[in-house]
């Protein structure tokens, strides 16, 4: 039983982990609406992600940044409007609405 466990917890540290690919990096993520203006708007997403919020801000939101361009990917999108783009960007929010141009 103890090495069941012990072989499932990486594997489900594993599956946690958003993996950017070719689709997801092609997302732009932005803070303008007017570059969404003339987009078709899919659907509302969030960037949070399940591990503690102390980690550095600069950090949190490259990893914020990273989530809302795979989900927007995921979601068929090729921009996200969220104010994560803000470089002074200091949380807590990360949602976002993904948007097909």
């Amino acid at each position: 039983m103890l090495l069941r466990f012990l072989l499932l917890v990486p594997a489900l540290a594993l599956s946690a982990c958003m993996v950017p690919n070719s689709r997801s990096n092609a997302v732009v993520v932005t803070e303008t609406a007017a570059v969404v203006e003339s987009c078709k708007r899919l659907t509302q997403i969030n960037g949070d992600g399940s591990i503690s919020q102390s980690v550095l801000m600069d950090r949190a939101r490259d990893s914020a940044l990273a989530r809302l361009k795979v989900r927007g990917a995921e979601a068929g999108g090729t921009h996200v409007l969220s104010d994560v783009a803000n470089h002074g960007w200091k949380g807590p929010s990360t949602a976002g609405t993904v948007y097909k141009c």
